[in-house]
């Protein structure tokens, strides 16, 4: 099992590349584009909130700022992304919306790439951090899972 960080990023690198495809998206291909983020980015979000975001506080706690940031950001593309998934694909600011939502992420992606989990990898164990990756794995499973309901 691969530790949180590589999974974190690797869940950040698949998203991104869904971004792109949703950047250049007609509007007949947005709503199936925009339920593959939903699928990707929620559990991420609850999997990180659930498991991640308490151990990375409890291990260096001068990144709790950091974390509580990255926290309200998952609330706010969560909401953007109801908003988006409601609204007809070619709606007057959809577009806009889109690019907002996709800034927003990209944003926290290098805050948590750059400053948050390396500070977190310095401090944790390589167990603690394997650990974490099955836990966060089995928190995306049950998160996706509640979505699909």
């Amino acid at each position: 099992m691969s530790g949180v960080i590589t999974l974190i990023k690797d869940d950040h690198a698949k998203l991104e590349s869904v971004f792109k495809k949703l950047e250049s998206a007609e509007p007949d291909q947005i709503r199936d584009l925009l339920e593959q983020v939903t699928e990707m980015l929620v559990p991420h979000s609850k999997a990180e909130e659930e498991v991640v975001y308490p151990a990375i506080k409890a291990t260096v706690p001068d990144e709790g700022e950091d974390v509580d940031d990255g926290l309200e950001e998952h609330h706010h593309v969560e909401s953007t992304l109801a908003q988006l998934r409601s609204s007809e694909p070619d709606a007057p600011g959809v577009d806009g919306l889109i690019a907002a939502m996709i800034g927003e992420v990209r944003h926290h992606v290098e805050e948590e790439e750059q400053q948050i989990l390396p500070a977190f990898a310095k401090a944790a164990s390589n167990q603690q951090l394997s650990e974490l990756g099955e836990q966060f794995t089995a928190a995306k499973e049950r998160a996706l899972a509640d979505l699909r309901r």
